[in-house]
Parts: structure tokens; C-alpha cells; sequence
């Protein structure tokens, strides 16, 4: 008898990898599906579907703030289940470069880019799960890799933000051992800057 398509059988074991340009198109709808309104503080530019083009730029170039050197995905079933972008606090500023002096950027104060992290730290800068994959383990496992990378890379300390609001985001971070330290306000939204101390290899 032939397995049914989804069975378990036919699933691939998960796999958590750096990401690839190619990788771009799956990449932008998570992103967005995580940061929200600061996808246009990013690419500065207030038009959807223009903003979507310059990020798309970005992720498949190197050397800045959402460049696919600081992304890492989960891939399952040939679909990217999840992702996430880190970075160290020490880069932030030559990251942010490219952003900002691109061409035909906007000036209009409202996509200011708001310092999120600090020297020292590694930071988690975006988190998304792919909707038919939530609930299935995939946020706590990139969690996890996200703060291996911290420790390969000789980090004591990794940090991430986390809107006021969020309760449930907040609960998840503070049972991982993150706690709040500062208040960030970014496009007009409260933000918790949550920090937490890595254990030693």
C-alpha cells in the first residue's frame, strides 16, 4: 500500500542551515511577518510593494543589517519553516550603512533606524515562523541554535527586543532565562530589550 502524501513517512527530518540568496523569496514574507511596520523604516520607503523590492535587495546582498550572512533558516519539506537574523551589537552601525545611504532613501524621521542592541551582545534581531509550521517546536529550536551561534563566536551575552504587548513572546523569553533591562521605543511601539547570560562551552 502507497503511504499517503504527509504521512510521516514522506516528512524530512528538519534542518537548520545558513541561509542562501535563493532563499530570498520564502525569506521576505517571514521577516515582514516579524518586524511588521519596520520593514519600511528599513528599506525607507512607504510604498509596499517598492519597499518589498528594496528588501528583497538587501537580503541577497552582502554586509548589512537582513543580508543573508546573518540569516539562519529551518527547512522542512523543501519549504523554509522558519528563520531568524543575528548579528553582533559591535556591527550594528557599519550593518546599518548600507541601509542607510542607499539611494533615494526617505529622510522623514519616522524610518529612522532605533539602536536595538549594544557592543557585547549577540542579537537576536528577528524571529518568524512560517504559519502552517507554528506550534510544532520550530521558534524553540531556532532559539537554541541562535544562542549556539552566540557561543561559537565567543559571546557571553545574548539579547533580543520584544513588543510590551506581547505577552505570550515575553512569557516564552523570560522561562528561556531572558530578562528585561531598558524600554526602546521604536515607531512609536514600547519595546522590551531583553538580555541573557551564555553559559560557557
Amino acid at each position: 500500500m502507497k503511504p499517503t502524501i504527509g504521512s510521516e513517512q514522506q516528512k524530512t527530518v528538519p534542518q537548520i542551515r545558513p541561509a542562501r540568496k535563493e532563499d530570498v523569496d520564502q525569506i521576505i514574507p517571514l521577516l515582514v511577518q516579524a518586524i511588521g511596520d519596520i520593514a519600511y523604516a528599513l528599506a525607507g520607503e512607504a510604498d509596499h510593494e517598492r519597499a518589498m523590492d528594496i528588501l528583497r535587495e538587501f537580503v541577497t546582498q552582502e554586509n548589512n543589517r537582513i543580508s543573508y550572512q546573518n540569516i539562519t533558516v529551518m527547512e522542512q519539506d523543501g519549504q523554509i519553516a522558519g528563520m531568524l537574523v543575528a548579528y553582533a551589537g559591535d556591527d550594528v552601525e557599519r550593518l546599518d550603512q548600507p541601509l542607510l545611504n542607499r539611494p533615494g532613501r526617505d529622510g522623514d524621521e519616522k524610518y529612522a533606524l532605533v539602536k536595538e542592541t549594544r557592543p557585547g551582545e549577540y542579537y537576536l534581531d528577528t524571529l518568524s515562523v512560517s504559519e502552517p509550521f507554528q506550534g510544532q517546536g520550530i521558534g524553540r529550536a531556532l532559539m537554541a541554535a541562535f544562542e549556539q551561534q552566540g557561543r561559537e563566536l565567543g559571546h557571553t551575552q545574548v539579547a533580543l527586543i520584544v513588543e510590551q504587548d506581547n505577552g505570550r513572546a515575553m512569557q516564552l523569553y523570560e522561562r528561556q532565562g531572558y530578562v528585561q533591562d531598558e524600554v526602546i521605543l521604536i515607531g512609536g511601539h514600547e519595546y522590551y530589550h531583553m538580555v541573557k547570560e551564555l553559559s560557557v562551552l
